[in-house]
């Protein structure tokens, strides 16, 4: 989402841009194009080609990988407008296709990691259920409809219009068009929201660890460290702009002017490290996918990669159970001579 400038066109508050900001988001945003890009070319390519077949949690890193693309391709637009000191020279119509990729990439980022974090919670907390064990076409579906519904969220940013040469999304005003609030109201909930059902998974999954006693397994484990990734992403990345927005709210509102002017240009800081989540989000895909990790370091030249797409899933299954071998017991082998003598009645110790 394109949080960008604040304007005030409040007789007492006025906040104009800064060219030094511009200066320093221009090369910045152009750093992140470039390795958002790399990074994201080879997320694509191993899904793609190496990852069959496709579990429900690899559909929903491909939808993550695919709204980072999302934001890739508008950064080289944004790069130029901040290289000539926040001046759009494309047309409306472009500024608005802008924007709105911009604005559905953030909502994206924030929905399908909400939804990485919901599925590892139900195959931990609730492996028995029948959404833990979804198939990649159901999971299919259900990205395909929050596509769908983070496209229509965003739909309102066609309708903005700009002031003058800029090219902007989010404006202070007494006058507010509704679409405006509604864009603001986007914004923070949709932050918060996600972030709130994140750590209730995060707590759910640490408590479902220590009642059950599976800290000695993998998969509960990793999908641990795999949400307290998503918490340093969504930290890093979303937290900054979403405070210095809401501080330039509030200063906007009491008509603190000096206030209004500092947050407002650190909330234009802040959307470099927006953008940033580009870059990150393949580091999730190494603590969410084993198999991701394995391939990543083959094609770099750091190992042999191999798959198993088992390994993607993080069910909290009892670490072994006893299985009754068959009767008859195998010809040459007398009671007790079996692969079942060490233990008691003859039973099989099998790994889960």
């Amino acid at each position: 989402m394109e949080f960008q400038n604040l304007s005030a066109p409040s007789p007492r508050c006025l906040v104009a841009s800064s060219p030094k900001m511009a200066a320093f988001l221009a090369p910045v945003l152009g750093v992140e194009f470039i390795l958002g890009l790399l990074v994201n070319s080879l997320a694509f390519f191993i899904f793609c080609v190496h990852t069959r077949p496709w579990s429900s949690n690899v559909v929903f890193l491909v939808s993550l990988v695919a709204a980072d693309f999302l934001l890739i391709v508008s950064l080289p637009l944004r790069v130029d407008y901040y290289r000539y000191r926040e001046t759009w020279r494309f047309g409306a119509t472009a500024c608005k296709a802008n924007l709105f990729m911009l604005s559905a990439s953030r909502s994206a980022s924030v929905v399908f990691l909400t939804a990485i974090a919901l599925n590892r919670y139900l195959k931990v907390v609730w492996p028995h259920h029948a959404l833990s064990r979804a198939s990649g076409r159901a999971a299919a579906g259900v990205a395909a409809g929050l596509w769908g519904g983070i496209l229509l969220l965003n739909g309102h940013l066609f309708l903005v219009t700009s002031p003058g040469q800029s090219c902007i999304s989010y404006q202070l005003s007494t006058s507010s068009w509704p679409g405006h609030d509604w864009h603001q109201a986007l914004y923070i909930l949709e932050f918060f929201l996600t972030f709130a059902l994140i750590l209730f998974a995060i707590v759910s999954i640490g408590l479902t660890i220590r009642r059950r006693g599976l800290g000695g397994q993998a998969g509960p484990r990793r999908a641990l460290r795999m949400l307290a990734a998503v918490v340093a992403v969504y930290t890093i990345c979303f937290l900054p702009s979403v405070l210095f927005g809401l501080a330039s709210i509030v200063a906007f509102r009491l008509h603190a002017c000096r206030a209004l002017d500092l947050c407002s240009r650190l909330f234009h800081g802040s959307l470099a490290f927006t953008y940033l989540n580009s870059v990150l989000d393949p580091v999730l895909y190494c603590f969410s996918s084993p198999s991701f990790f394995r391939q990543c370091r083959a094609l770099l030249g750091l190992g042999q990669g191999s798959q198993d797409p088992a390994s993607d899933e993080s069910s909290s299954q009892p670490p072994a159970r006893l299985q009754e071998p068959s009767r008859r017991p195998p010809e040459g082998k007398g009671p007790g001579e079996g692969a079942g003598a060490g233990l008691p009645g003859g039973l099989v110790g099998v790994r889960d």
